[in-house]
């Protein structure tokens, strides 16, 4: 027979425990960050690479990532075509992937006191909320309804709330605890960088207005040392030697090359950078406002010529420098000239066209041999002006 056990009025109500807040709570095992370099960051999309530079999550170690697969702050990447936000599972699955996880987590109340709140039931109710703006007193105050035993806990709890704030905010980093840094990323110390189109390199290009004086020719002489139009035309759609540029056309013209200088920023709202070499000169790049220990990206391209150059960079009194060589590139070739038998044909004759429209004359040796080098050779095209064209064709490259 079920009976209803009678009420015990002798036992001490909830309230009248006052260390039930203090009941230790499990606590997860200490977090381990992993390391990623700066080349596996920039593989990222945009999204996940700016809650990793922003300082507010890191890359959890594999090790761990089991540990954290059921605490909803931790975030699962997978990448198949393009990188997404993955279940557990099909992070599991995938055979590249990242679990990321914050590096702060607020624990505390939206509302001070609420924990205090949803601990009270009954007709037990809250006074009115200070209007302070210390967060610590923003703490409810008893209301003159509730038990001595409520009372007290509620006093000791407020007490406790007021002493974890004055704690973070003794923790709590200040704009003036952070220094200034910068540092140079490309190009990298004592690098040797060649004037051909790269990521990192790129051709450099200015307009000119061609006057009644001026011929194309002309113009791609003054800015490229050859008098070649199609050097000019190739840039400038519906201009060609047959269509000739008239007089007044705003001409895109090539002008040499500029080179990328990048590197990153923290506790400074921007940066100045000066360069020295065979070309010379200053700038200043504004940066977004960010938090002190934010990294700020920078970048700017300077025109260069070869030679060896030195590149200072200061942000808010800090200063990185680097130094670097400029090269033109040489393209070699060999040139060897055989008849149907392998016989060597010695002492002919051939014409090397390059690019830039230059033609260079030269002689086989005795051995049907040549070997020709310079910066101008890439894509050259070489013929022998005692042959016709159907009379040779080319062989093993090599």
């Amino acid at each position: 027979m079920l009976t209803k056990d009678p009420v015990n009025h002798t036992t001490p109500y909830f309230f009248a425990n006052n260390n039930s807040f203090e009941t230790p709570e499990p606590q997860e095992p200490t977090l381990h960050f992993a390391y990623l370099s700066r080349s596996q960051l920039c593989l990222l999309p945009k999204k996940l690479q700016r809650l990793l530079v922003d300082n507010q999550y890191g890359v959890l170690d594999k090790h761990q990532v089991t540990t954290y697969r059921y605490n909803p702050a931790c975030q699962f990447w997978a990448k198949t075509k393009t990188w997404q936000k993955v279940t557990y599972n099909q992070f599991k699955q995938a055979e590249q992937g990242l679990a990321i996880y914050p590096k702060k987590i607020d624990n505390t109340p939206k509302y001070a006191g609420s924990t205090a709140n949803n601990a009270i039931t009954g007709n037990a109710s809250l006074a009115q909320v200070t209007n302070s703006s210390h967060p610590a007193s923003n703490v409810a105050t008893p209301a003159s309804n509730l038990s001595q035993a409520q009372t007290d806990f509620l006093q000791q709890r407020a007490e406790m709330l007021r002493h974890q704030y004055a704690q973070n905010q003794a923790q709590s980093p200040t704009e003036q605890s952070y220094s200034p840094t910068v540092n140079i990323y490309k190009p990298e110390i004592n690098s040797t960088m060649l004037l051909k189109a790269t990521h990192q390199v790129r051709q450099n290009f200015i307009y000119h207005v061609l006057q009644a004086s001026e011929n194309v020719e002309q113009l791609a002489q003054l800015y490229t040392g050859y008098k070649n139009a199609n050097l000019i035309y190739d840039y400038n759609l519906g201009c060609s030697e047959r269509n000739p540029a008239p007089t007044g056309t705003n001409l895109l013209v090539p002008s040499g090359w500029k080179l990328n200088i990048e590197g990153g920023s923290t506790n400074s709202r921007s940066v100045h950078i000066q360069w020295q070499g065979p070309t010379s000169g200053e700038t200043t790049i504004q940066l977004e406002k960010k938090r002190p220990d934010e990294l700020s990206f920078w970048q700017h391209y300077i025109v260069v010529e070869p030679g060896e150059y030195t590149v200072a960079v200061n942000a808010s009194g800090a200063v990185d420098t680097s130094a670097f060589t400029i090269e033109e590139p040489t393209f070699a070739y060999e040139i060897e000239l055989l008849d149907e038998l392998g016989e060597p044909q010695a002492n002919m004759g051939y014409n090397i066209r390059l690019r830039n429209g230059h033609v260079i004359t030269g002689q086989l040796d005795q051995n049907g041999y040549a070997n020709v080098s310079g910066p101008d050779f890439e894509n050259a095209k070489v013929s022998f002006f005692e042959l016709a064209d159907h009379d040779w064709s080319v062989g093993n490259i090599t």
